[in-house]
């Protein structure tokens, strides 16, 4: 089935979630934000599924948020925030083991999203990009918690206050992953890697998951908290306002060649 740019197929013990917009990057807007919220709540209910595998169409993971589709206040922007967080917490918390297929660019909302999986699965071509400052606002959807836990403070920092760019072997180097896979392929790898896990036994994935996650427990929510409140405040600024606007002006201007 399929809503508002966003997909949802079974393929036995396996759900992939799919993001549906290849012309804007899978860029996510409002109606994409409401549509992946059901749908995780629909694969969190079936007890068949074992692996939740997200996926975007195309030649991109996510470019992050639509900058057609962004609020224009900032109890807006909180409110986005609070969706987009509660979202990953839904993936962090969700006794499915989800896996992350990330092909091109995985930028801004889309790097975070990627962050919320337990396996996270690269192409060669793979880009997570934290451009956050570029646009005068601060990483949202718990990517500051766990870029840091997953890379630790030193690395994740340098990444967030530059608005830098990790490309698919740096990853694997840094370990924020283990797995790296060619781009001719990768929708069968990505798919494979996800019925070998789904094929595992479930309650010992669950309960193992639970185990590597507790860790972060009060952490986690008290980042989250923080983060609501400082991205509000950040878009209420001169400067996040500017940024937008010259982002905004790129994104219109047309491709040379074209």
């Amino acid at each position: 089935m399929s809503a508002e740019g966003v997909a949802l197929e079974r393929d036995g013990a396996v759900a992939v979630l799919r993001l549906c917009r290849p012309d804007r990057l899978n860029a996510l807007s409002a109606a994409m934000r409401h549509a992946i919220a059901a749908r995780l709540r629909e694969v969190a209910a079936d007890p068949g599924i074992g692996v939740l595998l997200l996926r975007g169409e195309g030649r991109a993971f996510c470019a992050g948020a639509d900058l057609d589709d962004m609020p224009e206040d900032a109890f807006a922007w909180r409110e986005r925030i609070l969706l987009a967080q509660a979202q990953h917490l839904a993936l962090i918390r969700m006794d499915k083991i989800v896996v992350a297929a990330v092909q091109g660019a995985a930028y801004g909302g889309g790097a975070s999203l990627a962050l919320a999986a337990d396996i996270l699965l690269l192409a060669e071509d793979a880009r997570l990009g934290f451009p956050f400052v570029h646009l005068g606002i601060v990483p949202d959807g718990g990517a500051a918690f766990l870029l840091q836990a997953r890379l630790g403070g030193a690395v994740a920092l340098d990444l967030l206050l530059t608005g830098g760019t990790l490309p698919a072997e740096e990853a694997r180097r840094l370990g924020l992953t283990r797995r790296v896979a060619p781009v001719a392929g990768f929708d069968a790898a990505a798919l494979a890697l996800a019925q070998e896990v789904a094929a595992l036994p479930r309650e010992a994935l669950a309960l193992t998951k639970s185990l590597c996650r507790q860790r972060w427990g009060q952490g986690l929510d008290n980042a989250l908290a923080h983060e609501a409140d400082a991205f509000a405040l950040a878009t209420t600024t001169a400067s996040h306002r500017a940024a937008l606007a010259a982002a905004r002006r790129r994104q219109s201007a047309p491709r040379k060649g074209s």
